[in-house]
C-alpha cells in the first residue's frame, strides 16, 4: 500500500511539473508573438536618434536637394521626421555672428517639413533594410575621387554608427521609406 501511494505522490509531482513548463513555454511563444508584431530598433531610444540622409546630384559639384529623414523615440513609440532642403549653384550664406551651430543642411532653403510621424512596423523594417542596403552599397563600390554625386548617410546622434557611400547610387529602401513618410 505504501509503495502504491509512494508512486502516485511522485507522479502528480511529475505532472505538475510538466504542466508547469508546458505554461512557460507557452508564455515565451505569446511574448515573442508580441515581440515580432511590435517589431523596434532597440538602438533608437530616447538618448539616441538615427539620420538618413541623401543628397542627390542635381547640381554637380555644389551638391543638390537633400532628403533628410531623422528617426527618434519617446522611449515607448518611434517616430519619424522628414525634411526637404533645396540644393543650389549659389555657396551657402556664411552663418551669423552669434549663431548657434547648425547642421550642414539646415543653411539651405527648406522646401518641406513633416513631423513626428509616428511609425509602424513595416516602416520599421524599412530603416533596417535602409541601413542594410547602404552598408553594401559601401562596402561593394570601389573607392576613387570624385567631385560630383550622389551622397548616402546614416549618422547616428552618439556618432557611434556612421555610414557614408559617396559616389553613391539609388538607395531604394531609403526611396520605399521616404514615400512610405510622406503619404500618411
Amino acid at each position: 500500500m505504501k509503495k502504491i501511494l509512494l508512486i502516485l505522490i511522485i507522479g502528480i509531482l511529475f505532472a505538475n511539473c510538466a504542466d508547469k513548463k508546458d505554461k512557460l513555454e507557452a508564455t515565451e511563444i505569446i511574448k515573442s508573438d508580441k515581440a515580432k508584431s511590435e517589431k523596434e530598433i532597440e538602438y533608437i531610444d530616447r538618448w539616441n536618434q538615427i539620420e538618413l540622409a541623401q543628397t542627390d546630384d542635381e547640381f554637380g559639384e555644389w551638391g543638390g536637394n537633400s532628403d533628410i529623414i531623422v528617426i527618434f523615440s519617446d522611449g515607448e513609440k518611434i517616430y519619424a521626421n522628414y525634411s526637404r532642403y533645396l540644393g543650389s549653384y549659389k555657396p551657402p550664406k556664411p552663418p551669423k555672428e552669434n549663431e548657434i551651430p547648425k547642421k550642414w543642411y539646415e543653411y539651405k532653403e527648406l522646401e518641406s517639413r513633416i513631423d513626428s510621424v509616428e511609425l509602424n512596423s513595416e516602416q520599421i523594417e524599412l530603416i533596417e533594410n535602409a541601413i542594410l542596403e547602404l552598408t553594401e552599397l559601401k562596402i561593394n563600390s570601389k573607392s576613387y575621387p570624385a567631385h560630383s554625386g550622389i551622397v548616402n548617410t546614416v549618422i547616428s546622434r552618439d556618432s557611434s554608427l556612421i555610414i557614408e557611400d559617396y559616389p553613391s547610387k539609388e538607395w531604394k529602401s531609403f526611396q520605399n521609406l521616404k514615400k512610405s513618410i510622406t503619404e500618411k
